[in-house]
């Protein structure tokens, strides 16, 4: 299955990967993923390094990890065809907006496997945000564990902001503009919108039928992402 699988990912468009029922990569389109990963400077999952490697593994966040292993477990076991929703995977200084499909593939009877597909919808420059610098982030982490934590969404990079009424999820620009702090130590999470958007994308699933918890920028998901 793999040498054909390895022939199909090379053409396809974006970044795509197929991994086993348990998240372990078993092949990748090349030459797009080496690229994708040396521009996300993450280059431990590039160059012949991801084969094996647990996807799930790339994701620091418990709760956007535990929505793509129940997408990846939904779509495995035929609960649900496939998934595909939009999300954010921002450079600091691109917004980039992409379309995540997930579906099983294999043939009846046989193992089966779980294709991700990401493809590029649109990319848009813009000011520096340290925000979305994973090499900044690291760098904060280490030198200074005082730091406020910011959570920003994993699926639209919004940010999570203190409101009177609770939490606002802010876009990276308006975080900014009402004065927002750049040295702050960065976790993803998934917002309340996201969550359902990604769990049931076009919303509640049919009366009486159960919907499934379902990550992501960790929006792959993208391995490189948080």
């Amino acid at each position: 299955m793999i040498g054909s699988a390895q022939t199909l990912l090379n053409a396809m468009d974006g970044i795509c990967y197929l991994a086993d029922a348990e998240g372990r990569i078993l092949a990748v389109g090349e030459p797009s993923w080496t690229a994708f990963l040396r521009a996300s400077s993450a280059p431990a999952w590039g160059e012949g390094r991801v084969i094996g490697r647990n996807l799930f593994e790339a994701m620091a966040s418990a709760e956007v990890r535990a929505i793509y292993r129940d997408i990846h477990e939904a779509v495995l076991t035929g609960s649900r065809p496939h998934v595909c929703f939009e999300l954010r995977c921002d450079a600091p200084d691109v917004r980039r907006m992409l379309r995540m499909s997930i579906s099983a593939v294999g043939d009846a009877g046989g193992p089966r496997a779980v294709l991700y597909q990401s493809q590029l919808l649109s990319a848009v420059t813009r000011p520096w945000m340290s925000l979305f610098d994973p090499a900044r982030i690291v760098e904060l982490v280490r030198a200074e564990a005082g730091l406020p934590i910011v959570t920003v969404c994993s699926f639209c990079q919004r940010a999570a902001s203190p409101a009177d009424d609770g939490v606002e999820w802010l876009d990276a620009e308006d975080y900014y503009r009402l004065g927002g702090a750049s040295d702050v130590r960065v976790s993803h999470g998934a917002c309340p919108d996201c969550r359902g958007r990604v769990e049931w994308p076009g919303g509640s699933g049919p009366e009486g039928e159960p919907r499934t918890s379902p990550p992501a920028c960790e929006g792959a998901p993208l391995v490189a992402a948080e």
